[in-house]
């Protein structure tokens, strides 16, 4: 499949001094300089398909760079698969040759102005557009036939893993974003750990989640309603009370169990980040009348929020500047250009993680919602600071959600780095948003690779399909049945198809009280074997 790894470590004094390297190539002995110095131990397990990079420092030392270089006969693969690094980013198998355009196309000043660059790696991974220079993050495979040699990190949590392809080299690297603290002398630690894996795909990806540590959380699937391309943010009391009546309508009698019928408020009942003051023109008696309606009728109720970023005209922008995180400038980060434009919270600041598991428990405790929809979590790694890589940022934010929430909620991420989420949600979004269209306008496919697109979303779902069950359930995002959206009735057709087998959030976020009888017969067939899948 692969020759052994090269593993290769740069590293200098913590108090300067010139940088160093050392490389253990394919299995050699540690050159005794790096055995010593470093404390360099590389660890392979029995079975040959897992490496353990160690180091304990004879003195405090910055580790520069930690990669390993697998060698490949590329002639013997047809496709290369490398997961993207935020959910919404494309993530394919592609020809070996492909390219990855991203923003080369898009002026500089477009990229600043609508915040282009600030859901993906554009800010701190090189951009190669040369073909057979592809990258990815956390994990990725070849295939050939029903075959693959899967190659992924063991810990994220470490620091992300950006894994390059070469092709003329004809070589993979996984490299590892290093810690952002110096090493300590005298203590032992881990820098680099990932795992190759060969066989079918589905066995390889269990086999490289359970040496991860990783398993998936209990949920059932769940079927139901989102506002947000119905209304988008234009949403009051009255219209999501209609929007209930006509889901009732649509489901009727019919039994989905297993499965669980979820009734989600999406964007739009508060300026982002003001998670705890709805608009009382919207919504008088703030949320929870909502969430009491849809538990009467056997709903689960879901609420939106995006907690790790807020908006520049949002109350909490305004009195907590000292929340922002700020760059070595002391300027505020900016995540996208969304609402009033939206910038980033330093999630280590005690007084932001206090009001993030605040803003949690009363949608939780005090309104009533059992499912959150937590977007734009990237916000929480847009640079590393406190000490913290953006891998370690990452763990450490979805950790704080997840001990607010409690166990008996049911997360759904969005917006967030792909493997950071594995085993800390019920459901995550395996695609960018679905779009009104089929793919945009010719412009806007310059704006980069987690672009609003219903094509890309439905090649995601594929591609992404083998998480599904094993690192969380896939939320494929929303169908549309109703007509007023440009698709075709094969592109429909096919939207619906891959919602129903390939994912555990069956969604759709159209006026169901408004669909005729073919509509919902239509419905009621791909629901009953959304059901059937357990």
């Amino acid at each position: 499949m692969t020759t052994d790894p090269t593993i290769e470590l740069a590293w200098r004094a913590a108090d300067g001094g010139a940088e160093r390297t050392v490389r253990v190539a394919s299995g050699r002995a540690v050159p005794e300089d790096a055995a010593r110095e470093l404390g360099l131990k590389v660890v392979r397990n029995t079975a040959g398909s897992t490496w353990r990079v160690v180091v304990c420092p004879q003195r405090d030392v910055r580790l520069v760079r930690a990669t390993a270089t697998l060698r490949y006969d590329f002639a013997d693969w047809s496709s290369l698969y490398l997961n993207g690094y935020n959910s919404w980013t494309d993530s394919v198998e592609r020809a070996l040759d492909d390219r990855m355009a991203g923003l080369s196309r898009m002026p500089r000043a477009a990229i600043d102005h609508w915040v282009l660059d600030g859901s993906g790696d554009y800010r701190f991974t090189r951009q190669d557009t040369r073909r057979g220079h592809q990258h990815g993050f956390g994990y990725g495979y070849l295939r050939d036939g029903d075959t693959v040699s899967l190659f992924g990190s063991l810990d994220e949590d470490l620091g992300f893993t950006t894994i390059w392809e070469d092709l003329r080299a004809g070589t993979i690297t996984l490299d590892k974003e290093v810690p952002a603290a110096d090493l300590t002398a005298e203590r032992e630690r881990e820098v680099l750990s990932f795992a190759v894996l060969g066989g079918a795909l589905d066995d390889a990806v269990e086999a490289w989640l359970s040496l991860s540590g990783i398993a998936c959380r209990p949920a059932p699937r769940v079927v139901g309603y989102s506002s947000w391309y119905r209304h988008y943010t234009d949403i009051d009391e009255a219209k999501l009370t209609h929007d209930f009546a006509g889901l009732e309508e649509a489901l009727g009698s019919m039994d989905t169990a297993p499965a669980v019928k979820i009734f989600q408020v999406d964007d739009g009942y508060t300026k982002v980040g003001d998670w705890q003051t709805p608009d009382v023109a919207k919504f008088p008696r703030e949320l929870g009348p909502v969430a009491a309606a849809a538990r009467d009728h056997g709903y689960v109720p879901g609420l939106w929020m995006a907690p790790f970023v807020c908006e520049r005209e949002s109350r909490l922008f305004a009195d907590h500047p000292g929340w922002l995180l700020r760059d070595e400038a002391g300027e505020v980060v900016p995540t996208g250009s969304h609402w009033s434009g939206q910038v980033a919270l330093d999630t280590l600041n005690p007084e932001v993680r206090a009001y993030v598991t605040a803003s949690i428990r009363k949608a939780v405790d005090e309104w009533g919602f059992g499912f959150l929809k937590l977007d734009f979590l990237y916000g929480a790694c847009m640079l590393p600071h406190g000490g913290k890589n953006r891998g370690e940022l990452m763990a450490d934010a979805l950790d704080l959600l997840r001990e607010a929430a409690g166990d008996g909620v049911w997360l759904d991420f969005c917006g967030v780095p792909m493997v950071s989420a594995f085993g800390r949600c019920e459901f995550c979004r395996v695609g960018c948003d679905v779009g009104l269209d089929w793919d945009d306008k010719a412009f806007m496919r310059l704006t980069g690779r987690e672009r609003v697109s219903t094509k890309n979303n439905l090649a995601n779902t594929r591609g992404r399909a083998h998480l599904d069950g094993r690192a969380f359930g896939c939320d494929p995002d929303v169908f549309f049945l109703r007509r007023d959206v440009k698709l075709t009735d094969v592109q429909r057709a096919d939207l619906l198809d891959a919602d129903t087998r390939l994912g555990s959030v069956f969604f759709t976020s159209d006026d169901l009280g408004a669909w005729d009888a073919g509509q919902l017969a239509t419905y009621h067939a791909a629901l009953t074997k959304f059901c059937e899948r357990g």
